[in-house]
């Protein structure tokens, strides 16, 4: 995949018809934006903002991983386990190992609602207690996405964050 690589990549899998929104809540920056799931939906089309790039991957969220370049923000919510739902533990240890091996080592952001974050893993998340692939991850100090009910993880290698 072709992209601006001055620019952060944010990943998005999961992501079913939450195009539009998601575009308007990272606001005005430009990112390079990569929609995944495993079904095409007719919002789909062509997708553009000024100075960012907007990619969509009809595929496996786990398969996804291995196509991509970099990934510096995972966005996620929305799904869930039910009919419709992914039933994917995107925030689980074995789908982040996988994804922090796109990742910088310092910089890395996690925003999320904590779909399918099966017990106490949001609990464990939003303490700072999750350790994956060699990285931390911290509650932000700045929550720029509450008011979406979204939550914002730093993500880096060894602590480099904290």
């Amino acid at each position: 995949m072709l992209f601006n690589n001055n620019l952060k990549t944010v990943f998005y899998p999961c992501c079913g018809l939450d195009i539009d929104s998601t575009l308007n809540i990272l606001g005005e920056k430009s990112y390079n934006f990569i929609f995944c799931d495993i079904k095409h939906y007719n919002n789909w089309g062509v997708k553009q903002r000024p100075n960012s790039s907007v990619k969509f991957l009809k595929m496996d969220a786990t398969e996804a991983i291995s196509k991509l370049t970099k990934i510096d923000i995972l966005f996620y919510r929305r799904d869930g386990t039910s009919e419709g739902g992914s039933g994917i533990e995107v925030l689980g240890d074995e789908y982040l190992s996988a994804l922090f091996k796109k990742f910088p080592t310092s910089d890395g952001q996690i925003i999320t609602d904590g779909s399918n974050a099966f017990g106490h893993r949001l609990d464990q998340l939003k303490l700072g207690t999750v350790r994956c692939g060699g990285y931390n991850i911290q509650l932000s100090k700045t929550q720029d996405f509450s008011k979406q009910g979204l939550i914002n993880f730093l993500v880096s290698k060894g602590g480099q964050n904290v």
